[in-house]
């Protein structure tokens, strides 16, 4: 693995490979558009087969649970999920109250092993694993390949704003991800301390989950945009949604030359507490420590300078990054 200083560079100028998902589950039968619906906190509703959906999973009470990402199919749903509680146990439990007959939710066990590729170079990583020119696979779609003779799923994504991919394939088929990671590894790229992802999604507005919804509701986390607050239907969490405009809010800051103060630290303006650390990433070699503050309106906006543990932060709009791969052609 690579240290904390190559994984960041990683990211940024060439592949970055990992591991991603928890849980695997795939939804099958009738009512699987309006299990899933139920599920999660965004609408799949109207999702076409091909392509990629991403969202926050809630628990009851509204509070975040994690994240989901859904590759839909023409006959099922597979999906990902990053989440502090097993799915499969709420699904099969909402298939019961709900009636959805017919419906089925099951450990993905022919799907169970999912690799995560992002950098600027991503593409030259991952373009053997389908036939179709992989520079034709827009962002959220996907496309059936083979890897080593198994069969896969790849899925345009990105969490770092820099391009990004995953292969989804069986547990048993795995192995061949050690071919991937050899082809990160010949560019300069190769398998990353995750500790380092949290800064890169930080940096431009992705969300870094649990620490970033820790006590929060989705809009004081700044996090709405994945899901959809007012829905008409049902979804699980429904009820503890606050649709109110928050007292306070996540805004990302920057200390230059010291790490970033742990979260919980109190952060003060002139003395005066006016929020806290909620996310303290990597630093990773850097000049500067990257992390999120929760802080009080009207103090939750960029250009401004606080103080936490003794260190000056500046607080910063995001992206604060400029990712190579705005500026660079797949294929080019």
């Amino acid at each position: 693995m690579l240290t904390t200083e190559e994984s960041y560079a990683a990211i940024r100028n060439t592949a970055a490979v990992y591991n991603r998902g928890g849980e695997v589950l795939r939804l099958t039968g009738t009512h699987r558009v309006e299990l899933l619906s139920w599920l999660l906190a965004k609408q799949t509703e109207f999702a076409e087969p091909g392509t990629v959906v991403e969202s926050l999973i809630l628990g009851e009470a509204g509070n975040v649970e994690g994240s989901a990402l859904v590759v839909l199919d023409d006959e099922a749903a597979v999906v990902i999920a990053d989440s502090q509680a097993p799915l499969l146990p709420v699904a099969l439990a909402a298939i019961e109250s709900l009636g959805l007959e017919g419906t089925f939710a099951e450990d993905a066990e022919d799907l169970a092993a999912v690799l995560a590729v992002e950098g600027p170079l991503s593409w030259q990583v991952a373009e053997d694993v389908t036939d179709e020119p992989i520079s034709e696979i827009l962002l959220n779609e996907w496309r059936r390949g083979t890897l080593n003779g198994t069969a896969c799923m790849l899925v345009r994504i990105g969490t770092t704003a820099e391009y990004g991919y995953l292969v989804i394939t069986s547990a048993a088929g795995s192995s061949a991800f050690d071919r991937l990671v050899g082809r990160a590894q010949d560019i300069g790229g190769g398998r990353i301390d995750k500790k380092v992802l949290h800064r890169a999604q930080a940096e431009v507005n992705h969300p870094v989950l649990p620490s970033q919804a820790q006590g929060l509701n989705i809009f004081e986390a700044g996090i709405q945009w994945m899901a959809t607050p007012n829905r008409d239907d049902e979804y699980r969490g429904k009820a503890g949604v606050q649709l109110e405009a928050p007292g306070r809010k996540v805004v990302a800051a920057v200390s230059d030359n010291a790490d970033f103060p742990e979260a919980g630290t109190a952060v003060t303006d002139e003395g005066v507490t006016v929020g806290q650390v909620q996310t303290a990433t990597a630093r990773a070699g850097l000049d500067s420590g990257f992390g999120l503050l929760l802080l009080d309106v009207p103090y939750c906006v960029p250009g401004l300078t606080l103080v936490a543990g003794g260190r000056t932060l500046s607080t910063v709009a995001r992206p604060a990054v400029d990712p190579q791969s705005w500026t660079q052609q797949i294929g080019g």
